[in-house]
């Protein structure tokens, strides 16, 4: 299992598990390097971050298929991205997620803390934001 940035030959595989942005979109999230992947012979996870104000790297989503979770990937992913973040000068990260989610939990473990919150437009629980210094 290795994890690594992605590359555009990956995005067929990747966009069956994140449809959440449009195809053209993730093409362009993979040519800026802000696509991580968990690979054996296909993609079993990925992480995809953006700029928060274009100063912030932004955890936008981390998916590790079900056969994968609880066995330390997601913590990996998560390292070897701050690590990453850390390198190119960044000295926190952020992230969010609905109040009605377990993944708090896994952000809290990880040294993340609650920054705030507000409800996003149709959505019926609370998103909370959470920051992580990284230097």
């Amino acid at each position: 299992m290795t994890i690594t940035l992605a590359k555009i030959n990956d995005k067929q595989q990747i966009e069956t598990i994140d449809s959440h942005i449009p195809s053209e979109r993730l093409e362009e999230c993979i040519r800026n390097r802000q696509v991580y992947i968990l690979k054996e012979d296909a993609v079993e996870g990925i992480l995809r971050y953006s700029l928060f104000w274009q100063m912030i790297p932004f955890l936008d989503l981390i998916y590790i298929q079900e056969s994968y979770r609880g066995k330390g990937f997601g913590t990996e992913m998560m390292a070897q991205w701050e690590k990453a973040m850390n390198e190119q000068g960044y000295s926190y990260v952020m992230t969010s997620t609905q109040a009605d989610e377990d993944a708090w939990r896994f952000y809290e473990k990880l040294g993340y803390e609650k920054a705030g919150g507000f409800f996003p437009p149709e959505q019926e629980a609370e998103e909370w934001i959470y920051l992580k210094r990284l230097r």
